[in-house]
């Protein structure tokens, strides 16, 4: 049977960190003219800003009701996902995991975005990741139940991972935020796989 878990301390900070930015850019695009998403989404146009936006994209939202939509779906799976996470492998753990990701979703969008120029936002690549992560960690103990809902072996999620990722590409056409989502998903299993 289906419940969420509970809402573990690095959860609660994420996701109060991440509700205050993004109520922050919708006061500052819709009522003070100011266009702050864009100054910390993740740009393929390399320059000073870059080097706070490699750490900051992960809060920045589209300031509008797409944008909130997406906003609180990321926002619950990252509780669905991210609190079973650090339930089982603690607070410090999942820290690095999350700073990893961070990183390594952003080198990877960054080289191709010389490429294929874009912009990244929001922290899907994060949420795919430690779902990749957790599958990686616990694929010899058969099969899981996916929400409560789909039985499956663990590998198969992280296959569910990059599908979920090639939909969103196909829907947006965002090359960068695919390289970006496929490289959280990267880094989760290599994060995992280096603790064996």
């Amino acid at each position: 049977m289906f419940r969420f878990p509970p809402l573990t301390p690095v959860v609660k900070i994420w996701l109060a960190t991440t509700l205050a930015a993004m109520i922050g850019l919708m006061i500052g695009h819709n009522f003070l003219g100011m266009d702050v998403a864009n100054r910390i989404a993740l740009s393929s146009r390399l320059g000073l800003e870059t080097l706070w936006q490699v750490v900051t994209y992960p809060l920045a939202q589209s300031p509008d009701p797409q944008g909130l939509t997406g906003y609180l779906i990321s926002a619950v799976f990252f509780w669905l996902v991210v609190s079973p996470y650090e339930l089982q492998w603690g607070r410090r753990m999942l820290i690095q995991l999350l700073v990893a990701i961070t990183l390594g979703a952003a080198v990877f969008a960054l080289v191709v975005g010389l490429f294929f120029p874009g912009m990244v936002f929001g922290f899907r690549p994060h949420v795919l990741g430690v779902i990749a992560a957790y599958a990686w960690a616990i694929r010899h103990r058969g099969q899981l139940s996916f929400f409560g809902v789909l039985p499956m072996k663990a590998v198969h999620l992280i296959g569910l991972c990059v599908f979920l990722s090639l939909l969103q590409f196909l829907a947006s056409g965002d090359v960068m935020g695919f390289a970006a989502d496929i490289g959280g998903v990267g880094v989760g299993v290599f994060f995992m796989w280096r603790l064996e």
